[in-house]
């Protein structure tokens, strides 16, 4: 079997990187394509050194730091890769990657982290960090990501398969393009996490520091409760971020996994308030034995058990956390760090490699 595995931009090592080196583990053999490449931030991963196939976007100076902003190019993009030497055709896609073309004799198979968000549900954030928000200006957009819309439907509709990593996402894809997706939860590496024997006196957050994480709004709950609070993380946001934390939250930037790993163990517990399509970072807590606050929509809901590995609160904002925090506060010692290891074996690495490889093998033609 001849493999492609396509993705959109590998510019940074996040969440569908870390599927994708998933699944080239398991399929090693594999041909990657990418609309972009920058191989200095992937060095120390596991997908530095892998052969990369890219777009004509690749050719456009400085294309890392103004991908984004050439969203509209994307289709036109990705339907120009050739992956027609293949007898499989795997996207993973978070914006096109899946509107990839094949033909008729070849599988696609399209595993979607979430519909294009920039387009549906995230499509006022992204007029605003591009400065399209203007009268003109922004009706031209507006029209713009209609027609994106249009071609997003159209391109899911070309898939032979859809897997989703979650039910959220998976009620996403029905809503945005009518289609009905298979479930298969991506693989968290919970093997490197092991609780302590005793908890500090500090809550955690790990993520990344751009708008739609709440960063800001939990920084004002924690700026109420003076409780100590470390955020690991970088951003756009962050020099924003610093001038409102108080003495008693800390913001100490990116830091490896190892530390990352240490600070989870040690935590009281980890907070959260973005609506994630899944949620690695509160898979990995739980690993750790970490109990997680959470806002209660997205992947929080199917990662935390209600009550016995953490708690979820119902209003996005400072006021419904500040609640959550001071309920957990009460009774820190409720929640058993072995029932939120034991609660992740549902995400494991091994789980996945089973599931993934089982349907990859039965959608052969």
């Amino acid at each position: 079997m001849k493999l492609a595995l396509v993705h959109e931009w590998l510019n940074v090592y996040g969440g569908s990187e870390r599927l994708l080196a998933e699944i080239l583990g398991l399929h090693p053999q594999a041909q990657l394509h990418a609309l972009i490449h920058n191989k200095e931030n992937l060095c120390g991963t596991l997908l530095e050194g892998v052969d990369v196939k890219t777009s004509f976007l690749q050719k456009i100076p400085r294309v890392e730091h103004l991908y984004r902003g050439l969203l509209p190019l994307m289709p036109f993009a990705i339907e120009s890769m050739n992956v027609r030497d293949y007898d499989v055709v795997l996207s993973v896609s978070h914006a096109v990657a899946h509107g990839v073309k094949t033909t008729k004799e070849q599988v696609h198979i399209s595993y979607v982290c979430t519909p294009m968000r920039y387009a549906w549900h995230l499509q006022d954030d992204y007029l605003h960090l591009h400065h399209l928000n203007k009268p003109i200006i922004g009706a031209a957009a507006r029209v713009t990501l209609g027609l994106l819309r249009r071609w997003d439907r159209a391109a899911a509709a070309r898939a032979d398969h859809l897997l989703a990593i979650s039910q959220w996402t998976a009620e996403r894809i029905k809503q945005a393009w009518e289609c009905e997706a298979k479930v298969i939860y991506p693989p968290v590496d919970v093997d490197r996490f092991n609780p302590a024997k005793e908890r500090d006196n500090f809550y955690l957050l790990v993520s990344r520091l751009v708008p739609y994480k709440m960063t800001a709004e939990i920084i004002r709950a924690f700026n109420q409760l003076k409780l100590p609070l470390i955020i690991v993380g970088d951003g756009p946001e962050m020099p924003r971020l610093q001038k409102l934390a108080n003495e008693n939250i800390k913001l100490l930037g990116h830091q490896p996994d190892s530390a990352v790993a240490d600070l989870m163990k040690r935590a009281k517990a980890f907070v959260y308030m973005a609506v994630e399509d899944f949620g690695i970072a509160m898979v990995e807590a739980q690993a750790a034995g970490c109990p997680v606050i959470a806002y209660a929509r997205g992947g929080a809901v199917e990662i935390v058990q209600e009550g016995e590995t953490g708690l979820l609160y119902r209003e996005q904002t400072a006021g419904s956390m500040m609640e959550a925090v001071s309920q957990f506060e009460r009774r820190p010692r409720a929640m058993s760090p072995q029932a939120a290891r034991e609660n992740t074996m549902r995400f494991s690495s091994q789980r996945f490699q089973t599931e993934f490889t089982d349907f990859v093998e039965s959608s052969k033609r």
